[in-house]
């Protein structure tokens, strides 16, 4: 106990500071510390002396502070892989194996000289074998049968360092399937990464015809999942269950598990199937769905208030990413439990309610399925379906946690980027706003809440508004304008369209906000009937060019 009154009083003496050279030399190492060298850097003020101090403490020199760096004036030292990558092929010819391998890129193997292949080689081979061997399978006189004999792990960087107009000309063939199985069947990352994003792209025809026919029994829950999702494709229903069984087989996350479920319900419409998902503990789409359609009453569990929780002021600044890094690291650290459930009496606060559920998840192990309403008075003056998306949308940005900041430095409960920062301030008229003004969760709401009114006049469904707020507008109008998903009329939508989002963070986001903003729905005492909610994302006709 005494321990975290020390680590509380530390994080309280650490706050309050400006931007200076000293302030950051004091502060923790890590992803908030670059934040705010990054900020330090890119300011007019500071000289290129105090820049090149300050760019010494950087824990991870992104492109983003090399960029600032730049701007400052300073060309800096890059990392090797970097500058490697930034050379020409006739600079990095002369540079060392190393070099070599972190700068060569395999979709110009075909452009060089037997002669120039020779020297790659021998350069390669003794510090990268792996590099070697692809080269090889790349410069020989038939590259897809050379692939198809060597490993599953070479044939997927390959197709990783290839052009997508290579890819397709390489591999949308027809491919003898045994060949594919026993590659497929070796249960590579790299390759079963390969076959996602072949599956989830609407071209290599033949080659998913091809995997179709292959009986694959080695692999993980979403490969095999995605494999299902290919045998529906391609029109065979019989397929597609089995390997939505062994997706389920193969789970450990409840997510995972519940989804190959509702498949296989969806194809054969079984009903002990869906009794069993009905029975989940985890609450996601599926759960939902199956409780719906049986009218039973969940399993799964749902807190969404506190007993006995202080409305004072809590010992340490919400407000601060610094403290914030400091008190989780150090709680985290704990390995007793009875200390660590001792520790959580420090959170409990209105204001830290998100910060008590963050560390409750870790003690259940996400047993307990939470959805708290912190913040209630500072969005007061939305409605109830603004107040549901902007708790489904922080609840999965940010765990409601004010002074987060993501590695691409998102801030905030909303998880706004900082080049949208000025451009909403001044949308909304508000002025004097700095990035970190993100961290007051009075001001972020209000900034999620309007980036989301403006997504929903565009997109209307949350579903789309939250494919928006998590891969960006441009990702979303280029997608719905090929006009292949959401589809009316098609077999399994529009479960089949969310399977077939071609961005697996953007695809499983829009499912766990849903299932957010479906709970948090019925806890403003509004019901929705998923299925027939779901529906209304169909907005294309099935013929439509």
């Amino acid at each position: 106990m005494k321990k975290i009154i020390i680590f509380i009083c530390l994080v309280c003496f650490l706050s309050g500071k400006s931007i200076t050279l000293k302030f950051i030399q004091d502060k923790p190492e890590g992803i908030v510390r670059d934040f705010y060298i990054w900020q330090y850097i890119s300011d007019e003020k500071t000289t290129i002396e105090q820049a090149k101090k300050a760019y010494e403490l950087v824990f991870n020199k992104t492109p983003r502070i090399q960029k600032a760096m730049e701007t400052k004036g300073v060309i800096t030292e890059m990392p090797k892989d970097i500058f490697c990558k930034n050379l020409n092929f006739e600079e990095l010819i002369n540079e060392d194996g190393e070099c070599l391998s972190y700068g060569l890129k395999l979709s110009d193997i075909f452009k060089f000289s037997t002669k120039d292949i020779d020297s790659i080689l021998n350069k390669v081979k003794p510090i990268n074998p792996s590099l070697f061997e692809q080269i090889k399978i790349l410069h020989s006189k038939n590259v897809l049968e050379s692939m198809l004999q060597t490993s599953a792990k070479n044939f997927g960087m390959i197709f990783n360092g290839l052009t997508y107009l290579q890819k397709l000309e390489l591999l949308n063939k027809s491919i003898p399937h045994k060949k594919l199985e026993n590659l497929a069947n070796q249960n590579n990352v790299i390759f079963n990464k390969m076959l996602h994003t072949i599956i989830l792209d609407s071209r290599f025809e033949l080659f998913k015809k091809s995997l179709s026919k292959a009986n694959i029994t080695k692999s993980d829950t979403n490969t095999f999942f995605l494999l299902g999702i290919n045998q529906i494709l391609n029109h065979n229903d019989k397929k597609a269950l089995l390997y939505f069984q062994r997706s389920q087989n193969a789970a450990i996350d409840p997510f995972m598990r519940d989804r190959a479920l509702f498949w296989q319900y969806l194809i054969s419409q079984n009903k002990t199937v869906l009794k069993q998902l009905s029975d989940s503990i985890f609450v996601d789409i599926f759960s939902i769905y199956a409780n719906q359609k049986l009218q039973t009453k969940p399993k799964y569990q749902i807190i969404s208030a506190f007993d006995n929780i202080s409305s004072k002021n809590p010992d340490f600044n919400i407000k601060d990413p610094f403290e914030w890094q400091i008190l989780r690291d150090n709680i985290f650290a704990v390995k007793d439990d009875g200390e660590y459930k001792k520790i959580l009496q420090y959170f409990e606060y209105e204001k830290t309610l998100p910060h008590l559920v963050y560390f409750l998840n870790r003690a259940t192990k996400y047993q307990v399925n939470y959805f708290i309403t912190p913040y209630k008075k500072l969005m007061s003056s939305m409605d109830d379906d603004e107040k549901s998306m902007v708790y489904a949308i922080a609840r999965q940005e940010s765990h409601l946690l004010p002074a987060l900041i993501s590695r691409s430095y998102a801030l905030g409960i909303m998880q706004i980027m900082p080049f949208n920062v000025l451009p909403f301030a001044k949308e909304m008229n508000l002025k004097n706003i700095e990035l970190s003004d993100m961290f007051d969760p009075k001001i972020a709401l209000k900034f999620g809440n309007h980036y989301l009114n403006s997504l929903k006049e565009e997109f209307q469904h949350p579903l789309f508004v939250s494919y928006a707020y998590n891969g960006g507008p441009g990702f979303l109008r280029r997608l719905l304008a090929k006009n292949e998903l959401f589809l009316k009329g098609r077999k399994y939508e529009p479960w089949l369209s969310m399977e077939l989002l071609p961005y697996e963070e953007s695809r499983f986001y829009g499912m766990k906000v849903m299932a957010n903003y479906i709970i948090y729905e019925d806890l403003f005492g509004r019901k929705i009937n998923i299925e027939k909610f779901l529906e209304k994302t169909l907005i294309y006709t099935k013929d439509k060019k």
